[in-house]
């Protein structure tokens, strides 16, 4: 089994908090064993890994579908298997001394706190996703005061990461009625990312590690929409754009959006915007 292995695209640190954008040098599928120094949050950025599974050595035999962020404790060894490729990721790590102030682990990692790091989900995950995309963008362009700005992003973020794993809800995000905000940003961006190839149900239940069915019914009752109809939908917004800010032909833009011709681009348009693409332009430039 391989061990990790990144490049530090950037870094800052600041106090207790170590911003780093990493990005991984995996094979393809990937097997591999992290084993953090200090305790660290982390979270892809697209375009995501389809397929992302892990466990903690001694803590059950059993892979679990990896949520968008993670937390991996300091010391323990956690295993992964997945795609592999080159992904990015915004990680955060912690002192171990601040860790333990904020974050009293009496009682250690039991073995289903420990299920719960590998998928920060439910309330916590969406406000956790919005910091960490705003530490990324820090990181990507630093602006002024960019230590005390990624300090006080990484002590929101364990302050969050605090409520989550304090309050036991080990599978909020699988067990609510509705999807979180940042695993619908997830499936959008991933839709967004390849319209040459209309994702399957099951891909798109490997991406936020849950079943094809469980999808099904979260993603309805968040919406309202079916997946299907929903990255239908996803796809006429691109071809709008496509349409009205450039100058592809039809024959292009169907190629783009992943359509078998253009006749067949010309019927799911009409269906859902009510006029043909060319009417579209005409109307709309």
């Amino acid at each position: 089994m391989a061990h990790t292995n990144w490049t530090t695209l950037a870094e800052t640190r600041a106090g207790g908090v170590v911003a780093q954008l990493r990005q991984y040098e995996l094979p393809t599928p990937v097997e591999m064993t992290v084993r953090e120094t200090q305790p660290v949050i982390s979270m892809m950025m697209p375009p995501y890994p389809v397929e992302r599974l892990g466990r903690y050595e001694g803590a059950g035999a059993d892979y679990h579908g990896l949520g968008n962020i993670v937390f991996t404790p300091a010391a323990a060894d956690c295993q992964f298997r997945g795609d592999g490729g080159r992904p990015v990721s915004i990680s955060c790590l912690f002192d171990p001394a601040l860790f333990d102030r904020v974050v009293p682990i009496g009682e250690g990692w039991s073995r289903s706190r420990l299920a719960a790091t590998l998928d920060i989900g439910g309330t916590a995950g969406g406000a956790i996703d919005r910091l960490l995309r705003r530490m990324a963008e820090e990181l990507r362009a630093p602006g002024f005061a960019a230590d005390i700005m990624v300090e006080g992003l990484g002590l929101a973020t364990l302050a969050e990461l605090a409520r989550f794993l304090r309050a036991g809800k080990v599978h909020e995000s699988r067990e609510s009625g509705r999807m979180s905000a940042g695993q619908l940003r997830r499936l959008e961006e991933y839709v967004d990312a390849f319209p040459r190839q209309p994702p399957t149900i099951a891909t798109l239940a490997r991406l936020l590690g849950i079943s094809p069915r469980r999808l099904t019914t979260l993603f309805r009752d968040t919406t309202g929409l079916t997946v299907r109809a929903w990255v239908e939908g996803r796809r006429m917004e691109q071809a709008r754009r496509l349409l009205t800010e450039g100058d592809l032909p039809l024959k292009a833009i169907a190629y783009d959006l992943g359509f078998a011709n253009q006749g067949v681009f010309s019927t799911a348009f009409r269906r859902i915007a009510g006029m043909t693409p060319s009417a579209y332009r005409d109307a709309y430039r």
